[in-house]
């Protein structure tokens, strides 16, 4: 499989992804007394943000810009102008983290406030962008 293709593919995953976590903030919304919701948000969120970061590691690679972790990529992408807030970038991968490994209510419930009103914002951006991106190549 060809990078060109890669970074296609998994950016078709992540407009599947982002949709069912802008359900899941919806859910919320209308009924937030439901304690499966944040679990869904959270859960959906860890995967959206992962399969952004992996497209945009595919997309400068296929572009000549090597890289491998999730810091390095976010910093990269935002010197080659694909994203545009890099340090909200940065705050997303970082959320990503506590989420992933570690389990306190008040992080959870302070990660789902930023989720809703801010990076659900910067990832609506990234698939806007990628869209063009991916309808040009």
């Amino acid at each position: 499989m060809t990078i060109n293709i890669r970074w296609k593919q998994r950016f078709e995953h992540f407009i599947l992804a982002i949709l069912q976590l802008e359900e899941a903030l919806l859910a919320y919304a209308n009924h937030p007394t439901n304690t499966l919701y944040p679990m869904a948000i959270i859960q959906s969120f860890e995967f959206t943000y992962e399969l952004s970061w992996k497209t945009l590691k595919d997309y400068l690679t296929l572009n000549g810009v090597q890289t491998s972790l999730p810091k390095e990529t976010i910093k990269l992408a935002f010197k080659h102008e694909l994203i545009d807030n890099g340090q909200e970038w940065i705050n997303m991968l970082e959320d990503r983290n506590l989420l992933a490994h570690t389990y306190s209510s008040q992080a959870s419930k302070d990660a789902i406030q930023r989720i809703a009103s801010i990076y659900i914002g910067q990832l609506r951006h990234f698939k806007t962008t990628f869209e063009k991106r991916y309808a040009e190549d």
